[in-house]
């Protein structure tokens, strides 16, 4: 919804403040993924598909 969508923008933006170039981010039982230079979801998965997975090549990470 767009409540979400602002709040992921607003997290991307401060990420981007702070030098992040790819960061999880986990929001509402979903990891996201985030392209912070291309501002795009590179990968997006539920929570329970998320939990038994590594995450590699993120240089920050952001739980909402």
């Amino acid at each position: 919804n767009a409540q979400d969508m602002q709040k992921l923008n607003d997290t991307v933006d401060r990420m981007a403040q702070k030098g992040a170039r790819e960061s999880l981010i986990y929001m509402n039982d979903m990891a996201l993924v985030v392209s912070v230079t291309n501002r795009i979801v590179i990968t997006a998965m539920d929570g329970s598909s998320a939990k038994e997975n590594i995450f590699t090549n993120i240089d920050s990470a952001a739980i909402l």
